[in-house]
C-alpha cells in the first residue's frame, strides 16, 4: 500500500488516515520548508542527520530554526546538503542523539 502526506498527516492511496508515523513534511506557503521527526540527530561540530532522509528538500545559504532540541535550537544557515545531513555554520552544534520530535523550519 503506498502512503503519501498531506498536510503533515499521512493518507493512504485510497484517501484513508494510515497510523500517525514520527515523521512528517509539510510546504506551507507562508513559512516554507518545514520537517518535524524523531529522527533528526546532532554531531558536533556541524552535522544535523536525519536517518528518515528528509533533509534533501533544502538548500545552501537557507536560514533554518531548529526547535525542540535541548542542545541546538537556535537559527543555523545551511551550508551543505544531502538526502541524510545538513551542514550548518556556524560550527557550534552539540551533540545530540534522535528520539526527541524536532522541528526544521525555514527563516522569513
Amino acid at each position: 500500500m503506498s502512503t503519501r502526506i498531506t498536510n503533515g498527516r499521512p493518507l493512504s492511496a485510497a484517501g484513508n488516515r494510515t497510523r500517525s508515523n514520527s515523521r512528517s513534511f509539510t510546504q506551507n506557503p507562508a513559512s516554507g520548508t518545514t520537517r518535524t521527526a524523531t529522527t533528526i540527530s546532532f554531531t558536533a561540530p556541524a552535522t544535523v542527520a536525519d536517518s528518515g532522509t528528509g533533509l534533501a528538500t533544502f538548500r545552501v545559504g537557507q536560514r533554518i530554526s531548529v526547535r525542540g532540541s535541548a542542545r541546538n535550537s537556535r537559527v543555523w544557515t545551511v551550508a551543505s546538503v544531502a538526502a541524510g545531513s545538513l551542514t550548518v555554520v556556524p560550527t557550534l552544534v552539540t551533540a545530540e542523539g534522535a528520539g526527541q520530535p524536532i522541528t526544521l523550519a525555514l527563516e522569513d
